[in-house]
């Protein structure tokens, strides 16, 4: 619908009609000290042409990089997107579908968000997905939840394992404000992995559950983890795994290890970067968990019509404070990102299960070869050497060099991975990603679209730096 404003002579009309004789009388409630007191500094109207003109100027002002000039991951990756996800994802009746309360003329969608919670329930090894939450850091803060709603409250105790991504941690902590539970650091062997004898000091009949993630915030993944998820399960606690998909083509998924709960980041599965988002949620579980799962559950019927088979979608079970749980809700999440998760549905349909064997391995393989470059150049070194890494690793530089890395490459239009010591962290809860000796280094991932001439110029300015 268009926008028309209200003339002048409309607006009289309607304060006439109520009894007031100017708008500022509708604002005697508010303190006379919070009221503006003058006209907004808008500037005067343009015309259609003028303002795409200037537009145009300002978003010239950014800094563009290309997508196989990103290094950087972090949760968020630069993978390929086929063109058929756009093809079919930009259809009015998808682009536009906002939520199937109606399943009698939703079908489409309905069959979109099941078919989607069936992929990921394979890609976790979970018995269970709900229909997506908003990214991994709030799913994490669900799925931190669903323990103290599992536990009734009786274990308020939460351990996080070394390195889990501080700004998703973060995400649980806010979450976190209103329900008082303890979050604690399980400490680190020397090589940064989660210590078992350390771990089974803090286990008690208090802690709801302990977070892993795989891999952690450095790109290394532990092969202790099923033993580890053994040795929580033993103390009667839940295992949560935040989990990158990707790993699903060469590594056994957080369900074979033994995980009760499986979270993380979808936007890897068809959905491209974007500066805040939008990024899609993924939250999967053990049918034992299942009533205590936040979100909608999208259900498949087979029915028999007229003799001949059919099926039918319905939403099953809507654990939210809107519908029939209200404060007994385990989440205030009150959508899902719907489009996003059909994204990426149509692109686990497009690559298939083989094609996902092939993209992960070639992310590993892209990821091994620029480590040993890398690694070539004197003075650069593992942070933690012997480790095992998917597409994600983290290196240390003499000091002062990793700033000038850094800053050398976005001024050559290349973003050298992150800062992990730059991350938001979490001082006063003990999280090690903002220790000191992170400051000299930085996190590079790669994935399927880096090829060898990307990974050379990346080892070319390291190499000029470090001279």
């Amino acid at each position: 619908m268009t926008f028309v404003p209200h003339t002048p002579a409309q607006r009289a009309a309607m304060l006439a009609t109520i009894g007031v004789a100017r708008f500022e009388e509708l604002l005697g409630g508010i303190p006379p000290e919070l009221l503006l007191g003058r006209p907004l500094k808008v500037p005067p109207a343009q015309g259609e042409v003028e303002l795409a003109q200037a537009a145009a100027a300002v978003l010239g002002e950014n800094r563009f990089i290309l997508p196989n000039r990103v290094f950087a991951g972090g949760g968020v990756y630069p993978h390929h997107v086929p063109a058929v996800v756009d093809e079919l994802s930009h259809r009015g009746e998808f682009y536009s579908a906002y939520t199937p309360y109606q399943p009698e003329v939703s079908q489409g969608m309905l069959q979109c968000i099941y078919e989607y919670q069936s992929y990921i329930c394979l890609l976790s090894g979970m018995d269970i997905s709900n229909a997506s939450g908003y990214d991994a850091g709030t799913t994490l803060a669900d799925a931190v939840m669903m323990a103290k709603t599992q536990f009734k409250d009786k274990r308020r105790r939460v351990l996080f394992a070394p390195h889990v991504n501080p700004q998703m941690r973060e995400v649980a902590a806010t979450y976190n404000l209103g329900m008082e539970l303890s979050f604690e650091d399980c400490p680190a062997t020397a090589d940064g992995r989660c210590d078992s004898a350390a771990l089974a000091g803090l286990l008690g009949a208090d802690v709801a559950a302990v977070v892993f993630a795989m891999p952690d915030c450095l790109g290394y993944v532990d092969e202790n983890l099923a033993q580890l998820i053994a040795q929580v399960q033993a103390a009667g606690a839940l295992a949560i795994v935040s989990y990158y998909p990707f790993l699903a083509g060469l590594l056994k998924t957080p369900g074979e290890l033994g995980a009760d709960i499986v979270c993380g980041d979808a936007q890897c599965l068809g959905n491209p970067m974007g500066f805040g988002g939008p990024l899609l949620g993924f939250l999967a579980c053990r049918e034992k968990l299942l009533r205590v799962l936040p979100g909608r559950l999208i259900g498949r019927t087979v029915c028999e019509r007229d003799g001949a088979p059919g099926e039918g979608f319905v939403m099953t079970l809507q654990a939210r404070e809107q519908h029939i749980r209200r404060d007994k809700a385990t989440s205030n999440i009150c959508t899902n990102q719907a489009l996003m998760a059909l994204r990426s549905c149509i692109y686990l349909g497009a690559i298939g299960r083989e094609g996902l064997r092939q993209l992960s391995g070639l992310c590993h393989e892209n990821a091994c070869h620029a480590h040993d470059r890398l690694l070539s150049i004197a003075g650069v070194a593992d942070f933690y050497p012997g480790r095992s890494f998917f597409n994600e690793f983290t290196v240390r530089f003499p000091v002062g060099k990793r700033d000038e890395i850094y800053d050398t490459a976005i001024a050559a239009g290349m973003l050298a991975g992150i800062k992990p010591g730059g991350r938001p962290s979490l001082a006063a809860e003990g999280s090690q990603a903002g220790t000191p000796a992170l400051q000299d280094c930085l996190t590079f991932a790669f994935t399927e679209i880096h090829h060898v001439q990307d990974v050379a110029e990346l080892v070319r300015l390291v190499r000029e730096v470090m001279q």
